[in-house]
């Protein structure tokens, strides 16, 4: 009737799951989500999905690396995305800025070596690309220092929009999942 559907399957990066666990649990949880969207008559190619980019849990004990990251997220895609969705946005989801750009790029890369996929790769980052501008806002002086806030989201922008090309170039260890010592 007009509406577009605008899906949010979020899973918490709170646990100590490692990366295979969260592709697991996340092929499931989407596998149903899907399957309960076709049931009652959502038209899939309309339906916009904004999603956890799929990470081993902020405890997980072991290290992965972006790459690896990036690949899971690939084959998760594959195995559950219908393919007629047209865009995958990720969240955020308490990853810090850094951390998110170098996934969202990993995934791209890794998408692009399998011959690429049937969907965009982007982001719907709010808390993310916000949290830095709000450490400017905390500095001491008392005011708002809106013109530097405006130069730092708009170098925000471009680097995400870079990274939902597979272009950033921030080196690989943008994205790593580094176990807490």
């Amino acid at each position: 009737e007009g509406l577009v559907p605008i899906v949010e399957p979020d899973v918490s990066l709170v646990g100590s799951h490692t990366l295979e666990e969260a592709v697991a649990v996340n092929v499931k949880i989407h596998s149903l989500l899907y399957k309960s969207m076709l049931e009652h008559g959502v038209y899939m190619g309309g339906a916009t999905v904004k999603t956890n980019i799929v990470n081993p849990g902020k405890d997980c004990a072991t290290k992965y690396t972006v790459d690896e990251i990036g690949q899971a997220n690939v084959f998760f895609l594959e195995q559950c995305m219908p393919t007629s969705i047209r865009g995958v946005n990720y969240l955020s989801g308490g990853q810090s800025l850094s951390q998110a750009l170098g996934r969202l790029d990993a995934i791209n890369r890794a998408a692009k070596k399998r011959g690429g996929l049937p969907f965009n790769l982007s982001f719907s980052w709010s808390q993310a690309l916000q949290l830095p501008l709000l450490e400017l806002c905390s500095k001491p002086g008392g005011t708002l220092k809106v013109e530097e806030m405006a130069e730092e989201y708009v170098k925000e922008l471009k680097m995400a929009a870079l990274a939902a090309k597979g272009e950033l170039e921030c080196g690989q260890s943008g994205g790593d999942h580094v176990p807490k010592e």
